[in-house]
């Protein structure tokens, strides 16, 4: 697991791009990769309880694709 933390603070091409790849608006902006590159980004809520992070991780690590309403 890598954990990437960016701030905003101060402007970043950078950070902005993620957030227009992410169709996100503002940080934070919560991605699991799942261990299979064949499936599809989980995009997370801004805030995450602990069940649904835990969640995520299962699914990704299985391979399976998330139910966009399961998280």
């Amino acid at each position: 697991m890598v954990l990437i933390k960016a701030d905003a603070t101060k402007p970043s091409e950078a950070i902005d791009y993620d957030l227009f790849r992410f169709n996100r608006s503002n940080l934070p902006v919560n991605v699991i990769v799942p261990a299979d590159p064949d499936q599809p980004l989980i995009m997370m809520p801004e805030l995450i309880s602990p069940k649904q992070a835990l969640k995520a991780l299962e699914i990704a690590a299985e391979g399976r694709k998330p139910k966009s309403s399961s998280l």
